[in-house]
């Protein structure tokens, strides 16, 4: 920076270009050192060594780096590198996907502790209903795929009474329905926002959570 400075005494009226030498070149920068640019480079949602990452802000995807454990049981609608990450944290991943292609990329990565299904995309019928398939609590339901309101319906009942629900992308309008749900049967709520893997814009994450969660909220 200094050495660009005294060569290009202009610089300094260039915030665009101090913001690019600070944020894109420096391998010390928090581009770098999330992720963001190895997924930029790799194509997918990875750490800055590779190791898949869900396609959430950066900032959630830490918090659940260090509240996951081997001890949950953990639900995802909406499979993806997300589930080898989860896979990594929690002691067993159920996952529904509603893409053929997809579902059979992600099954051949996914490991044994993970179970895939894949569920045809429907409104208010199979797809948001493949929760209640196996007489299962689950710790975590992660609300990331299709047909989210009635995801966070079905879902909400299907959590122990330790159990934690994360809906991503909740910034936008048509999931507000869902949230006031959520919160019309006792849950609290908790954002997360931030940058995304190679995303550009400011996204958020909230997590509905009740008193003695497994999360420690």
């Amino acid at each position: 920076m200094r050495f660009l400075i005294r060569r290009f005494p202009k610089l300094m009226t260039y915030p665009k270009m101090m913001a690019y030498e600070m944020l894109m070149l420096s391998e010390n920068s928090y581009l770098y050192t999330s992720g963001w640019m190895e997924s930029l480079k790799r194509g997918y949602p990875c750490d800055k060594n590779g190791a898949a990452l869900p396609w959430m802000n950066f900032s959630v995807i830490a918090f659940l780096e260090q509240r996951l454990s081997k001890k949950h049981i953990l639900f995802e609608y909406g499979s993806g590198y997300s589930t080898l990450f989860y896979a990594r944290h929690v002691d067993h991943v159920s996952s529904v996907e509603y893409d053929q292609a997809w579902f059979q990329n992600i099954q051949q990565k996914a490991p044994t502790n993970v179970t895939l299904v894949f569920q045809e995309q429907d409104i208010d019928g199979d797809y948001c209903r493949t929760i209640t398939r196996a007489s299962q609590k689950y710790d975590v339901v992660i609300v990331d795929g299709r047909d989210r309101v009635n995801c966070i319906r079905q879902g909400i009942h299907h959590l122990s009474d330790s159990g934690v629900m994360l809906l991503d992308d909740s910034h936008r309008e048509r999931y507000q329905e869902g949230i006031a749900f959520a919160k019309s049967q006792g849950f609290k709520t908790i954002d997360f926002e931030g940058l995304k893997p190679a995303g550009t814009s400011r996204d958020r994450t909230t997590i509905f959570y009740r008193q003695n969660n497994c999360l420690g909220l």
